[in-house]
């Protein structure tokens, strides 16, 4: 009984260390296939524009988006080349699903336009979910592993493809001189807010900026692509606090919200805590 005792015993430790090893090995192809993505967009990144920007640039906007972007400090800045975003937050499916806790990292090119999210459930050192949201070469998908194996979601094709340009569009208020690019246009609405538009390749994103009496950016509004329930819907990010980084006032704390006929749904709060540029 004692021997047969020991082989179970033996059996169970050995089918342990196989499963281990397979989650380790399935961990790592994963990370790789999202760092391949996000090498892939910095290798084909390339700079905007060189000139610093001056007050002067700013002059013909509408009065909105000036105050905005003063506010910001985007003047003396230059467009950068490359945004790397370090975040927290916590996301749900729906109205009725429990919250889960994440860590993410982010990477924008801003010409051309692209960005690689990468975030982890409920967070880095031990994820339940790896998941990878991203705008690479004009396509946009989003797929989540649970284990970094097993795929509880894989949306791409024409829709992620605008979704991807708009998330991007409402990103851009971490990298704000972006606004001033050559594929950027801003039209005046009036004295609390201006619309935005952004081309990339065949597509275009619009989207409007609302702005306090300060200059501080408080909500981005545009119609977006919502995968839950597979039609356009109007989607807000409302902005709930700014801090300073790198000599800019940039958002720190907000959330994204579905405005839909049956009611509201904040379905992440997110918290930004650190961001990096590279000219």
């Amino acid at each position: 009984m004692t021997s047969i005792l020991r082989t179970v015993a033996t059996i169970i430790t050995l089918a342990a260390l196989a499963t281990t090893i397979g989650l380790a090995v399935a961990y790592w192809r994963w990370t790789q296939e999202i760092a391949g993505d996000t090498d892939r967009m910095v290798g084909n990144a390339v700079a905007s524009d060189s000139r610093t920007i001056t007050d002067a640039m700013l002059a013909d906007l509408p009065c909105p988006a000036r105050r905005y972007l003063v506010h910001a400090g985007v003047v003396g800045s230059k467009i950068p080349r490359l945004v790397m975003l370090i975040q927290k937050g916590r996301i749900r499916n729906s109205a009725e699903s429990g919250w889960m806790g994440f860590e993410a990292e982010e990477t924008y090119s801003t010409n051309p336009p692209g960005f690689v999210w990468r975030a982890a459930f409920p967070a880095t050192p031990m994820p339940v979910v790896l998941g990878r949201d991203e705008y690479l070469e004009g396509n946009g998908s989003i797929v989540m592993k649970v284990l970094a194996s097993i795929p509880v979601a894989d949306e791409r094709g024409d829709e992620l493809r605008a979704a991807g340009l708009m998330r991007y569009l409402n990103e851009m208020m971490w990298f704000p001189a972006a606004f001033l690019g050559s594929n950027v246009t801003i039209t005046a609405i009036d004295d609390a807010s201006f619309g935005v538009s952004i081309a990339d390749r065949d597509m275009v994103a619009e989207a409007v900026l609302l702005i306090d009496a300060e200059g501080q950016l408080t909500n981005f509004r545009a119609r977006r692509y919502n995968t839950g329930s597979r039609s356009m819907e109007i989607w807000e990010t409302p902005i709930t606090a700014h801090a300073s980084f790198n000599g800019l006032l940039l958002p720190r704390t907000g959330s994204a919200v579905w405005k839909l006929e049956t009611g509201d749904i904040e379905y992440i709060e997110l918290e930004v805590t650190g961001v990096t540029y590279q000219y």
